[in-house]
C-alpha cells in the first residue's frame, strides 16, 4: 500500500498546484482550496492544529482529506456495502468495495463487529446501513450504537438527523455514526458520547452537509502518526466541518479504520490518506459515490 500512498502524495501535489485560493482561515484550520476531480466532485486538503492540552502540551497538527460532493450535480448517487454473508455484510478493504462497487470516492462508514481482524468475515453493522433502498442494518440500541444517520433518497435529498426521524420508505442511501458534532450551524461536540473524548485525539472520518444539503462533505482526518498527523478530538473535527461551511456533522467509525479512496479510472483506486494501522483495515460498511469524469477541457486544466 506504500506505493499507493506515494501515488497519492504526488496527486495531492498536482491538486495543490491547481487548486483554487485557499478560503479564510478559521480556528487556525489552513484549507488548500478545492479543485475538481470528477463533476460534481472537488477535493481538497486542511491543516487542523491540535489543543497541546489533548497532546501533552506539545502543539501539533492533523492532516484531513476532503472531498465535496454536489448531490445536484448530473451522474452523481451514493451506495453503501450490500447486504451479504450470515450476518449483515462482509468485511472488505476500502479499495475493493471501490472495486466491486466500481465508484469514484469511497470512505469507511458505520461501526462494526467482531473489531478488527485483518481477513474477510461476516460482520455485524452497527446502527442504520441501507444500500440502494434495502436496509442492511437496523437501527440497532447496543455500545456505541450508532443513533444518529446521513440518510439521502433516491434523488440525493439529504439529511443529517437522529435514526428515530429518518423515514426508512423515502431513503435510499444511509450510514450512521455516533455524534453529530455540528448542529444547525453549532458545535455539537460537548454532546459526543465518544470514549474518552475530549482529551484523545484519533483519526476521524466525518461526514457533512451544507445549510441548502445541497453540498455532502467526505472527510478523512489521519491520526496516531507522529510527526505527520495526531487525530482530533470531536471538538477539533467539529472545527474543521465548521470551517467547510457544514450546518450539521456526524461522526463515523475512526481509528485504524478512517480510509478516503479515490479511483482515477474505475477498477483502478488508490488510497488517499494514512491509514493508522498501515495498511487498510477490513471494515464492514463504506459509502462510496458515483460520478462522471470532467468535460474533456476541465481535465485538460
Amino acid at each position: 500500500m506504500r506505493t499507493q500512498h506515494l501515488i497519492s502524495a504526488l496527486a495531492l501535489a498536482v491538486v495543490a498546484t491547481h487548486a483554487a485560493p485557499a478560503r479564510a482561515q478559521t480556528s487556525g484550520i489552513s484549507l488548500s482550496g478545492l479543485s475538481p476531480l470528477y463533476t460534481g466532485v472537488d477535493i481538497e486538503s486542511a491543516t487542523v492544529p491540535s489543543n497541546p492540552a489533548t497532546t501533552g502540551g506539545a502543539p501539533t497538527t492533523s492532516r484531513a482529506y476532503i472531498a465535496r460532493i454536489d448531490l445536484r450535480a448530473p451522474g452523481i448517487s451514493l451506495v453503501t456495502t450490500p447486504q451479504s454473508g450470515p450476518l449483515n455484510t462482509t468485511a472488505q478493504v476500502l479499495s475493493q468495495f471501490a472495486i466491486t462497487q466500481k465508484v469514484r470516492v469511497a470512505i469507511n462508514a458505520n461501526f462494526f463487529s467482531p473489531c478488527c481482524d485483518v481477513m474477510v468475515e461476516p460482520k455485524t453493522v452497527i446502527g442504520l446501513l441501507v444500500s440502494k433502498g434495502a436496509t442492511v442494518a437496523p437501527n440497532s440500541v447496543v455500545a456505541l450504537n450508532s443513533p444518529f444517520v446521513l440518510a439521502l433518497t433516491k434523488k440525493n435529498e439529504a439529511v443529517i438527523a437522529p435514526a428515530a426521524q429518518i423515514d426508512l420508505a423515502k431513503t435510499y442511501t444511509a450510514v450512521a455514526g455516533s455524534a453529530i458534532i455540528v448542529q444547525n450551524g453549532v458545535d455539537n461536540s460537548a454532546n459526543s458520547p465518544d470514549q474518552g473524548d475530549p482529551g484523545d485525539p484519533n483519526p476521524r472520518t466525518v461526514v457533512g452537509l451544507s445549510k441548502d444539503n445541497r453540498y455532502l462533505y467526505l472527510v478523512a482526518i489521519d491520526g496516531r502518526v507522529t510527526g505527520y498527523s495526531t487525530g482530533t478530538t470531536n471538538t477539533q473535527s467539529a472545527a474543521l466541518m465548521l470551517a467547510l461551511n457544514c450546518y450539521n456533522a456526524l461522526n463515523l467509525d475512526g481509528g485504524g479504520s478512517t480510509e478516503m479512496v479515490y479511483a482515477s479510472k474505475i477498477g483502478q483506486p488508490y488510497i488517499v490518506n494514512l491509514p493508522s494501522d498501515g495498511w487498510e483495515r477490513y471494515d464492514g460498511a463504506a459509502l462510496g459515490v458515483y460520478a462522471k469524469p470532467l468535460p474533456a477541457a476541465s481535465a485538460a486544466h
